[in-house]
């Protein structure tokens, strides 16, 4: 019997130890277990309120309200609504990932345990049991490393989601997050990246490719795995069969089409670089680069595409011939600005031939060159015409030397050609280009005057005092400290079409988040610089330049009304059209960006900006109605003598009285005493000739004491012969300018 009993303690002494072996792995499991929960609990990230943050690609649209591109990080996303999310589609999601989505809730112990088999099953080939509420926990808020730990954290944080959201919420956030491969995420960029189209129109053998990608994004999106991808596709609608999103025959009709996905291109700006450029350096200056990028910004410009293929064409089309562009090297080089002179929005900008980087050089914002005799109407003319001067003013051209009372520094300036043509009016100066006369006129108005009225009609990049400063006798032709930018000579043109109302350029009209609330909306800022009749009488003239003979901007002429001034620098550096219709002003200029001389060629700004302006301007004013520049009521027109700029006296012969223009109520009142008894002669002292300061003629404007050109500064030089030009060959452009 003892022996019996101490076999009895042996048995359940080894039972005991199995029951406390047994236990104590529960219990080690079940620390485990909690260890895991409790870091995985510590290690959440900041949830934030469960609110995924996710980038969302940027959008910039023209003038016509159109997208025009994208601006995106590395995920590109195009949020939308569930309601715009065709049926099918979602129905293929569900199929594919998760056909128990709205019976779970947030994570599925049926599919853990079938995924959890399949992988013991098949180690090659490991299934992921995570319903869709996990994958956008993850994809939302958690790292993508595949442990115990993340694990955890996705079905902790598929709960939370469930309780803070509905199905449907969290069903439309998933299908704006999930990637599907060439860099979409979301389904509306996954329709545009694979079938060029809105999500609204996929059909439901597209959509079930897509819900099939998700598996495996970067496989199945690669056109070279074609087959595979039609497999997968063909499982998706079998799983819609099967789950009862459609029947058996529609799932064979849907695997019978063939798959259609384009060839995968990623989106780029090929027109407009140089424009895009300009908005995005205004953007980043105001907001941060992640959100400008990825903050799912709605930027609306006033860019216009057809606006931009005519002046990118033009340039292209004009010196590609005889300047052939080649990448890395030192490159003749242009820029253009086109801007609506009533609006002041920017419709077209050219930073250079090529684009070739985001961010860089911009030519026509940035750069700052000299503008030669383009300056002319800004500097002496508007200012004289200000003053009370008129077309028919008469100047001598004849050889004058200014000193400089300080320094003795002297200043004569010449004519491109060489040559003077004595008395002529203001109209046939800025006609023909005449840099004598421009000069005695800006001693006439005085030097200070010229400044101030430059600044005035929008140079920003003046120099008022200083040692070096811009108050000189070569600011009349041009001659600056560091030059003018185009887009600054766009304003100051615009300013005379638009009839002396000047306008703030623009370029982006509004900007909105992507809730679209409006961070910054701007509208139209004008303000009155110059009379309407001075605009008019500048404008009148600048027409002859295109218009009439010894015009130095013949070239530029296209069949409409328009208007314009040449520029050209002594150096042979730099060459500008400057010119607009009533509506619209545009801005061509051409040289090398380490400013080398373009002499051995001539060029002049009446020859390939020229004819730049006028293949742009042909095209972008093709579908408008044909306008005129309207004449005020106030501008009457008068005959004169051309030889004083009087009315004719009986002594004046037929050929010198011409029919002007001048504003009522100021135009001459004196008898012609340049035609003296019949006698033509000139019989003042210089000092007292017509059109000096004090002549009685309307002119009364005594000079102010200035000073020599700088030695250093670049004396502009173009006349008469800067006008139409023979088609030069390839080896010497610009000949005959």
């Amino acid at each position: 019997m003892a022996k019996r009993r101490r076999r009895v303690r042996k048995g359940i002494r080894a039972l005991d130890i199995a029951i406390y072996v047994f236990l104590g792995l529960v219990l080690v499991g079940l620390g485990f277990a909690a260890a895991v929960v409790i870091s995985a609990i510590q290690d959440l990230p900041a949830l934030a309120g469960l609110e995924p943050q996710a980038d969302e690609i940027s959008i910039v649209y023209d003038r016509n309200g159109d997208v025009w591109t994208e601006l995106r990080s590395s995920e590109y996303r195009i949020p939308v609504s569930i309601n715009e999310i065709p049926q099918h589609l979602i129905d293929a999601v569900l199929a594919a990932e998760d056909h128990r989505f709205y019976s779970h809730p947030g994570f599925d112990i049926r599919a853990i345990l079938r995924a959890l088999y399949q992988n013991i099953r098949d180690d090659e080939t490991l299934q992921g049991g995570s319903t869709i509420t996990q994958q956008l926990a993850k994809i939302a808020f958690l790292e993508q490393d595949r442990t115990l730990k993340r694990k955890v954290q996705d079905v902790i944080v598929a709960v939370l989601m469930e309780r803070k959201y509905t199905k449907k919420e969290i069903l439309e956030m998933y299908l704006n997050q999930i990637h599907f491969g060439r860099g979409a995420h979301g389904v509306e960029a996954a329709a545009r990246a694979y079938f060029g189209k809105p999500v609204s129109e996929i059909t439901v053998d597209e959509a079930a490719f897509l819900a099939g990608a998700i598996r495996a994004p970067s496989y199945y999106g690669n056109k070279d795995n074609i087959e595979q991808s039609v497999n997968r596709r063909n499982t998706v609608l079998n799983q819609m069969a099967e789950y009862g999103f459609i029947t058996r025959d529609e799932a064979e009709f849907y695997k019978s089409k063939p798959l259609n996905i384009i060839d995968y291109e990623p989106k780029m700006v090929t027109e407009g670089g140089y424009f895009l450029d300009y908005v995005l350096q205004q953007l980043l200056s105001r907001y941060p680069a992640d959100l400008v990028y990825g903050g799912g910004l709605r930027v609306y410009t006033t860019y216009s595409p057809a606006a931009q293929r005519a002046a990118e064409a033009a340039v292209k089309e004009v010196l590609d011939p005889v300047f052939p562009y080649k990448s890395g090297e030192d490159n003749v080089e242009a820029a253009v600005v086109v801007m609506d002179v009533k609006t002041g929005h920017l419709l077209a900008i050219v930073g250079g031939r090529r684009h070739e980087s985001m961010l860089g050089w911009n030519r026509a914002i940035d750069a700052q060159r000299q503008p030669g005799s383009a300056f002319k109407p800004i500097s002496v003319y508007i200012p004289a015409l200000e003053q009370g001067l008129g077309p028919y003013t008469v100047i001598d051209d004849s050889p004058v030397t200014w000193v400089d009372p300080t320094t003795g520094e002297q200043f004569s300036p010449r004519n491109y050609s060489g040559t003077f043509k004595g008395l002529v009016t203001m109209r046939t100066a800025v006609r023909e280009s005449l840099n004598v006369v421009a000069c005695r006129v800006q001693d006439m108005i005085g030097l200070r005057t010229s400044l101030e009225w430059s600044e005035k009609l929008g140079i920003t990049t003046l120099v008022k005092s200083g040692g070096v400063s811009d108050l000189t006798r070569s600011l009349a032709l041009g001659g600056l400290t560091y030059g003018v930018k185009p887009l600054d000579m766009a304003v100051a043109f615009g300013t005379i079409a638009n009839r002396g109302i000047q306008v703030e350029p623009l370029s982006i009209l509004r900007v909105e988040d992507k809730n679209g609330n409006v961070l910054e909306e701007h509208s139209i800022n004008r303000q009155i610089v110059i009379s309407e009749e001075s605009a008019y009488l500048m404008t009148s003239m600048l027409q002859d330049v295109l218009t009439k003979p010894g015009g130095t901007g013949q070239a530029a002429y296209f069949g409409r009304p328009a208007a314009g001034k040449t520029g050209t620098t002594s150096d042979w550096k730099d060459a500008w059209f400057v010119g607009y219709t009533p509506s619209t002003v545009g801005v061509v200029w051409m040289g090398y960006d380490q400013e080398k001389t373009m002499s051995q060629w001539k060029i002049t700004g009446g020859s390939y900006p020229a004819r730049i302006w006028n293949k742009m301007m042909s095209a972008i004013t093709a579908e408008m109605p044909v306008e005129d520049f309207t004449r005020p009521d106030t501008i009457v027109e008068i005959q004169v003598c051309q030889k004083s700029g009087l009315l004719p006296s009986p002594y004046c012969p037929a050929e010198d009285i011409i029919t002007e223009l001048g504003v009522r109520g100021k135009t001459p009142t004196s008898v012609c005493d340049y035609h003296s008894h019949g006698a033509p002669g000139w019989p003042f002292p210089e000092d007292d000739a017509p059109g000096a300061p004090g002549d009685g003629h309307g002119n009364e404007h005594a000079p102010e004491p200035g000073q020599a050109s700088r030695p250093d500064s670049p004396q502009p030089d173009d006349s008469s012969q800067e006008g139409p030009v023979v088609d030069p060959g390839a080896t010497h452009p610009g000949s005959g300018a």
